[in-house]
């Protein structure tokens, strides 16, 4: 009986080995730290060093930051893992890794709920073979996090008739979610559909329901508001960036209009398969959906894609969209081709994907950032520098002559009023950045080699210049 009993789950456990192989493997490398999830750790460490939850910019602790888009759901574990381990990229991510493997538990357990255990087993497989799913939750990001909140909130969502505490579990998780990654807000208009929808079935009870968890997720969401600087005044003109590019002119479809071949690449075609066979799938299971159900995860999963299509097309804000597709693949696939070419194909796919994931396709591994970090230790202690490379400047001790300046004040609509004037103050100090081959050739006399693309560049002179 214990042997049947350990045999029986076999198949969890290997999950388990395979999606630790991949959680932990070059945990420190791979994926290469870079531009996003480097901001994040900087403001991690500045709140486990006992800054508080701070930006610093050029000197100045710039207090809940409001354009990070993420929350204290992300960023505080990974401070204290840094109070625990030090300042190093494998210790922030250390809580990453954590949510990987909730967020794969929560899949299993609502796909297992609405398919069985077999077609669970087919789509969490499917989800931990994904290199972007992976590679985008290993680092310090958020994508992943938050997608763990929202299949709590939508396994709560689905065992909300047992006990009412489901239903506060479920806007508490939602709420949570889009703490944790502001464009998660989407599940609000998600769940105005359901409640639109359920309203035109005459489901009285159901929509009370519905409004009721609402309201629990944007509570939730004010509770942590100041933490996402929405009390400041330049926080909803970050939303305008998110959504629309920040521009004067808003240019609805971004990515169709600029560059819709790109949709041909490899990633895009996968979703496309996926949108198909999940689209599938869940047409034929829907009679396992409660109806809110249904309109909230069809709607989260139109509204992500669109998101997508209006941004500047990274994959990462498609991520979502795909894994809520990856409930309802096995399920479709089986429909198109039956039981036997339906495992086929699924064991096709799934194998495609691992060894896209295992030859670290989708993601550098370029060390160049740390061995530039090293180089300026070395050669730069007594040197005023200001780094524009929050990968650089992360893996650096504190230091008075080192300053870090975040690209995305070059707006001066983005950037407080303190920061403007150190900018002003620091305008003639050399600047730690990537170069390009163009900048290479304009720039050749002012420019120190330190790691790759990685160069200390000189002021121009006379400075200051325009």
């Amino acid at each position: 009986m214990p042997v049947r009993h350990l045999t029986r789950w076999l198949p969890e456990t290997a999950l388990l080995l395979i999606l630790a192989f991949f959680a932990l493997r070059e945990l420190h490398t791979f994926p290469a730290a870079w531009l996003d999830d480097s901001l994040f750790m900087i403001v991690a460490r500045a709140l486990a060093e006992g800054h508080g939850y701070v930006l610093p910019l050029l000197g100045y602790d710039w207090p809940n930051p409001y354009i990070l888009a993420v929350g204290p759901t992300l960023i505080g574990p990974a401070a204290l893992s840094i109070k625990l381990f030090g300042t190093t990229v494998a210790a922030a991510r250390i809580p990453m890794v954590i949510y990987l493997f909730l967020t794969a538990g929560t899949f299993f357990l609502y796909a297992r709920m609405l398919f069985g255990r077999r077609s669970a087993l087919w789509a969490t497989t499917l989800v931990i073979t994904l290199s972007a799913f992976v590679n985008t939750g290993k680092p310090v990001l958020g994508e992943v996090p938050a997608f763990f909140f929202l299949m709590l909130g939508l396994l709560c969502l689905h065992l909300r008739c047992r006990s009412a505490w489901f239903t506060i579990a479920t806007g508490i998780a939602f709420g949570l979610s889009v703490v944790t990654k502001l464009p998660y807000g989407l599940i609000f208009p998600a769940l105005a559909v359901a409640a639109i929808f359920v309203a035109w079935k005459r489901q009285w009870h159901e929509l009370r329901t519905i409004v009721v968890i609402w309201c629990i997720a944007l509570f939730t969401l004010l509770a942590f508001a100041p933490f996402l600087g929405a009390l400041e005044p330049g926080f909803f003109r970050e939303i305008n960036i998110f959504v629309f590019g920040g521009g004067d002119d808003l240019v609805l479809m971004n990515l169709l209009r600029r560059d819709p071949f790109q949709l041909l690449r490899v990633p895009y075609l996968h979703y496309s398969l996926f949108f198909i066979l999940g689209g599938v799938g869940f047409f034929r299971t829907r009679k396992e959906f409660s109806r809110t159900e249904a309109a909230t995860i069809g709607t989260l999963i139109a509204l992500f894609a669109l998101y997508f299509l209006n941004g500047a097309g990274w994959y990462r804000q498609l991520l979502p969209s795909t894994l809520l597709l990856t409930l309802a693949v096995p399920s479709g696939a089986f429909v198109f081709l039956g039981k036997r070419l339906g495992i086929t194909l699924l064991i096709v796919i799934m194998a495609l994907q691992g060894w896209w994931q295992y030859t670290y396709r989708g993601s550098s591994r370029s060390t160049e950032a740390e061995n530039a970090a090293k180089v300026v230790s070395e050669r730069f202690r007594d040197t005023d520098l200001v780094f524009l490379a929050p990968d650089v400047f992360f893996r650096l001790d504190n230091n008075p002559h080192w300053l870090y300046q975040s690209i995305e004040m070059e707006q001066a609509t983005r950037r407080p009023a303190e920061v403007s004037r150190r900018m002003e103050e620091t305008q003639c100090w050399p600047v730690v950045n990537k170069v390009t081959e163009e900048q290479k050739q304009e720039w050749a006399k002012r420019l120190t080699p330190l790691s790759g693309r990685y160069f200390v560049i000189a002021p121009p002179s006379p400075c200051p210049q325009s």
